[in-house]
């Protein structure tokens, strides 16, 4: 019974024996394969990042191209509105100096009503045109100018004086928008100031004191 059971026991020692070393041998293997990553998760996440950054570039380009079209058609409008008011004054109808004065531009504002004229020459109205103009270019003087535009279309109100009195205040603004613009660039010009010209110019100050103190002092 005694030599049975010792053999028993060596008999299940060698199997724990052997069991041990193979988890040993598999267990870097395991390890190795969870810690390395995966290609296919990795080429996700990159292609995801990338694809994000993408986006965002696309949308900055959108917001900076909208910026520039809105600030176009700012600087633009005046002219535009003091020639309509000048050709409504003269006597011209709202169609004929809209005609008159569109194809003669070459800006943002000039090519929408261009393209106004050409739907009206095709069978749409007026009022259609001026909503679509606002869809076009969505900026507050835009709409104050199609809102007088309607207004004078349904109650025959007179709209050269109106036209001119949007063509001051359109000024107004674009002169309040250079003096922010402006006040931003001498902010903007202070930086290269006060950390490259005023640091030089103390050097070249100070420099030749030290040099005269050591002399001095030597």
């Amino acid at each position: 019974m005694s030599a049975a059971l010792l053999l028993g026991l060596l008999l299940s020692g060698g199997l724990w024996l052997l069991q041990i070393s193979v988890l040993r041998a598999r267990v870097p293997s395991l390890l190795d394969r969870i810690s390395a990553p995966n290609p296919s998760n990795e080429t996700i996440r990159v292609s995801f990042g990338l694809s994000a950054i993408d986006v965002m570039k696309a949308r900055a380009r959108v917001a900076l191209t909208s910026n520039r079209k809105m600030q176009a058609t700012l600087f633009e409008l005046p002219d535009i509105l003091d020639l309509l008011a000048v050709a409504l004054s003269a006597g011209d109808g709202l169609y004929a100096a809209l005609n008159r004065v569109a194809p003669r531009g070459s800006g943002v504002v000039a090519k929408q009503l261009q393209e106004a004229l050409r739907a009206l020459d095709l069978g749409s109205s007026l009022e259609a045109e001026m909503a679509t103009l606002v869809e076009r270019l969505p900026h507050r003087q835009i709409a104050e100018f199609a809102a007088k535009v309607t207004l004078a279309l349904q109650r025959g109100s007179p709209l050269a004086q109106l036209l001119r009195e949007q063509a001051s205040s359109a000024r107004a603004e674009i002169e309040i928008q250079l003096l922010k613009k402006s006040g931003s660039n001498e902010t903007k010009m202070m930086v290269p100031l006060v950390f490259l010209i005023l640091p030089v110019t103390v050097l070249f100050a100070v420099y030749p004191s030290l040099q005269l103190l050591n002399l001095n002092y030597f």
